[in-house]
């Protein structure tokens, strides 16, 4: 198996997603990154301009393409999604961070089950992030953070994934906490904004998504 110690690695989904300019900017800002195609999303290859590094799946419902690049065939009846089954193989492989795209459109299953692959990331010390055109999401669990002001994300927000969060604290932000709890039924760390150069969010006791996020132009 080739190694990708120490290397960054995107997986593009098979969301149906028409707007991929966010990922053309993503890998212009991170030309090394390795890039692994799950299944259905080599579709959004022609629009990128971007040749796959590797393309993993069962292709039950597309057609893998003609292309000259590393594939692992993946058989339909098996227990993980394709994107899953990417994110394994390129932790094995020694990626530490990845970025998975056009993983957010579409059915609702497909989005929760991608959305907890940052969990599943954590698990085995991976930094995982879900990226589109509007947002940024990534796991934390009994952690502080730092996050800096970004222009390209006016908003934050703490979404509970157990039940309550115990000793939420917020410093350098519009909306600003001490020690609070933060619960799934009555959320309120919705919508934030970074008013220092950085926000600090420190979690005592407690697992969150955290998501950096922009309107949509108009």
């Amino acid at each position: 198996m080739e190694t990708w110690q120490g290397t960054e690695a995107l997986i593009l989904s098979g969301s149906p997603e028409q707007e991929v300019g966010y990922v053309a900017n993503f890998l212009q800002a991170h030309p090394s990154v390795k890039v692994v195609c799950a299944d259905s999303g080599t579709r959004h290859l022609a629009k990128l301009h971007c040749h796959p590094d590797l393309i993993v799946g069962d292709f039950d419902s597309s057609v893998c393409p003609d292309i000259d690049c590393e594939r692992i065939q993946l058989v339909p009846e098996k227990d993980d999604t394709d994107t899953m089954h990417a994110l394994q193989v390129v932790i094995d492989r020694g990626c530490t961070s990845v970025w998975i795209a056009c993983a957010t459109g579409g059915r609702l299953d497909h989005l929760l089950s991608n959305l907890s692959l940052c969990e599943y990331a954590w698990e085995r010390g991976c930094t995982c992030r879900i990226l589109d055109a509007q947002n940024e999401l990534f796991f934390v669990d009994s952690d502080t953070i730092e996050l800096a002001r970004d222009d390209a994300y006016k908003y934050f927000s703490i979404i509970p994934l157990d039940y309550t969060l115990h000793g939420v604290s917020i410093t350098g932000a519009k909306y600003p906490l001490s020690d609070a709890s933060v619960t799934r039924s009555t959320m309120y760390t919705i919508s934030n904004e970074v008013t220092a150069s950085h926000a600090r969010i420190a979690i005592k006791q407690g697992r969150a998504f955290i998501i950096r996020s922009r309107d949509r132009a108009r």
